[in-house]
């Protein structure tokens, strides 16, 4: 009989644990989590890419053990949408929720979207609109709206690098570090500067003097030398006075709230009655979600009272096992 009162005394308490409501940060084990936001239903979510899951109506919790190998890329991609990649600075220790989030744009219905087979698409971003975009020397398209979109076919040959030129401006070349699968997007990036010209040193300007001309695609912008501010920029240009028996300046900066900032070096010092040209473009920053803030649920009467009832049962049992 004894035995028979311990058994229902043991279920009981199993039945209790089960009632009660489990969250991720109560999860016992030496393990983190990651909650990962996406904008797109449905879009595949991976880390490193290893598949974790899709992308729910809120965020998508992926369970991490601490003493594994720390996760260093998260990419989202979905049929349609430029693929998102970023890298993941922060790591979870154990019992804690770190939140990721991605921001998958779509693409055009000339793309992607209304192209099947097996095909990854290349994205060019410029700033110059009419610039010849080359994959290994071999022309793609020119320009448009910021991008070009160039379709790769999975039994093609790899590309290794891109080129972005025009008349009139520098050409920019960079490396292609990997290709796109079936249905995926890889982003590449290019800035384009107008190449330098002489420029006509104003007659009023005397002394031992020269100048820096600094231009930037954004008026209102922010231009420092070496932390020291020297104006805004107006009509694309500020022009800057130096001193040509002053310290050089090493570097200087254009920035501007909503912009990432664009920092450069300065490798030319305008000698007397000399202008310098310097270069800088602003890139509007990324939006970013509003993170979700999520609550755990309170455990419910019907719980509370079954608990109760449970309890109850069991102090009895104990009081008839003990006479």
């Amino acid at each position: 009989m004894k035995q028979q009162y311990l058994m229902l005394v043991i279920l009981g308490i199993a039945a209790i644990a089960c009632l009660s409501p489990v969250s991720a940060d109560e999860i016992g084990g030496d393990q983190g989590w990651y909650a990962i936001h996406c904008n797109v239903y449905g879009a595949n979510i991976y880390l490193d890419d290893k598949f974790v899951g899709t992308a729910p109506q809120g965020a998508l919790t992926v369970a991490v053990p601490i003493t594994g190998t720390p996760y260093t890329t998260l990419r989202v991609q979905k049929t349609g949408y430029a693929t998102f990649v970023d890298s993941i600075t922060k790591v979870p220790v154990k019992g804690e929720s770190v939140d990721l989030y991605a921001t998958l744009n779509e693409l055009p219905t000339t793309t992607a979207a209304a192209v099947g087979g097996d095909v990854g698409w290349y994205i060019i971003h410029s700033n110059v609109d009419g610039a010849t975009v080359l994959l290994d020397e071999t022309n793609k398209g020119v320009v448009s709206q910021g991008v070009v979109y160039v379709p790769v076919y999975s039994t093609a040959s790899v590309y290794h690098t891109f080129t972005v030129k025009k008349d009139g401006y520098t050409s920019y070349k960079g490396n292609i570090d990997r290709m796109p699968m079936k249905g995926e997007s890889v982003d590449l990036y290019a800035t384009i500067n107008p190449v330098p010209t002489p420029t006509a040193t104003p007659t009023s300007i005397g002394g031992d003097i020269g100048w820096y001309n600094v231009h930037s695609n954004v008026d209102g912008a922010t231009v420092s030398f070496d932390n020291d501010v020297k104006g805004t920029i107006a009509k694309g240009t500020l022009s800057v006075k130096v001193f040509v028996t002053g310290t050089p300046y090493r570097a200087f900066t254009v920035y501007k709230s909503g912009y990432i900032p664009y920092t450069g070096s300065i490798e030319l010092y305008p000698a007397k009655g000399q202008t310098v040209d310097l270069y800088a473009t602003l890139n509007a920053e990324p939006e970013t979600m509003t993170p979700v803030p999520t609550t755990k649920a309170p455990l419910s009467p019907s719980v509370a009272l079954i608990a109760l009832i449970m309890g109850g049962v069991c102090v009895g049992m104990f009081a008839r096992i003990r006479k």
